[in-house]
């Protein structure tokens, strides 16, 4: 789980929580990195994951870890607040980390052009937005940009949205709701 909130205790960061207690009531093992206590430098976008060291990052801080949690994994969750429809800066910046698991060649995938993988699993990806209060527009944003980011990475996802400052337990039976509903995709 890579858990974007900007600071310890803000909402992404309770949701985080609570996602991480209904993974771990179901049998999951999770595996939480919090973007706001690591050391995550922005990518460079020097393509040397791609050629002169594939599919490790150059850069040597936390950041390195993504990857390999990415390409390791059956699911990977990503919770964030919702900026403008997108994630936060310190949420992208820890999302594009995940690019040493592409492979600078391309496939066409979905009758697009797309960046074939690196490495043959591709974990299911749950996205996980924040937004303060009822926002369609942005709700609609984050949507199609985590059905974008799935597609760049040739998996399933699902994305949801929660709204306002929701009770611990209502938080709880929705994050579990949704884990619910990817039984058949896991």
């Amino acid at each position: 789980m890579l858990n974007g909130s900007s600071v310890a205790g803000d909402s992404p960061d309770r949701i985080s929580e609570s996602l991480e207690q209904a993974l771990s009531a179901q049998g999951w093992h999770v595996h939480r990195m919090d973007v706001h206590s690591a050391r995550i430098r922005p990518c460079l976008a020097c393509s040397a994951c791609a050629f002169r060291r594939p599919g490790q990052c150059v850069l040597v801080d936390d950041g390195q870890e993504i990857p390999r949690l990415l390409a390791q994994a059956d699911l990977f969750a990503f919770v964030s607040a919702v900026r403008f429809g997108g994630y936060p800066a310190a949420a992208k910046r820890a999302l594009e980390r995940t690019l040493p698991v592409v492979h600078p060649c391309f496939t066409r995938y979905h009758g697009e052009m797309h960046h074939k993988l690196r490495y043959p699993r591709r974990p299911f990806m749950l996205f996980v937005g924040w937004l303060p209060r009822a926002d369609d527009a942005a709700r609609c944003l984050y949507s199609r940009l985590a059905e974008r980011n799935a597609l760049n990475y040739q998996t399933d996802h699902k994305a949801l949205v929660v709204e306002g400052q929701l009770e611990q337990d209502v938080l709880q039976r929705e994050l579990t709701e949704v884990l619910g509903s990817l039984e058949g995709h896991l």
